[in-house]
């Protein structure tokens, strides 16, 4: 195989992961800014998950995380005051999300050890990663 096929298949695969971790990793860093960026429904982590029915006091949860009466496995977080719209769909879309994600990977990967056609590059990366990134997972 040729060099640039083996780059253009580890490009993929990082694009691919670090996409997962922009939209639905739950790493409580990335968990916590996505939260403050992009907002609205989502499901509970296994830790929240736990505390909710470790605690006594289900009532005074629910007032704090605003979770969903009717389905308590969602919780409602309300996103900052100065975050747009427009960025919550960016950072919860997969499509999306592996756009940028991928023009930054070979934007560094250029910058590092160079590529023949970075343009063309960037979009065979954005494609299979976000044809990756888009399937349902298990």
């Amino acid at each position: 195989m040729s060099r640039e096929i083996v780059l253009l298949v580890l490009l993929i695969l990082v694009a691919y992961r670090a996409t997962r971790l922009v939209v639905r990793d739950t790493f409580p860093p990335v968990l916590w800014a996505r939260d403050r960026l992009a907002g609205g429904w989502r499901k509970l982590t296994e830790a929240e998950r736990d505390r909710y029915y470790a605690t006594s006091e289900k009532s005074e949860l629910i007032k704090q995380w605003e979770i969903n009466k009717n389905d308590l496995t969602q919780r409602y977080i309300r996103r900052v005051s100065w975050s747009p719209h427009w960025l919550a769909e960016l950072i919860t879309c997969p499509w999306c999300a592996s756009a940028y994600v991928s023009g930054a990977l070979v934007l560094i990967t250029d910058c590092v050890i160079g590529i023949q056609w970075p343009w063309l590059m960037g979009g065979a990366v954005w494609a299979g990663a976000s044809l990756i990134a888009s399937r349902p997972s298990a």
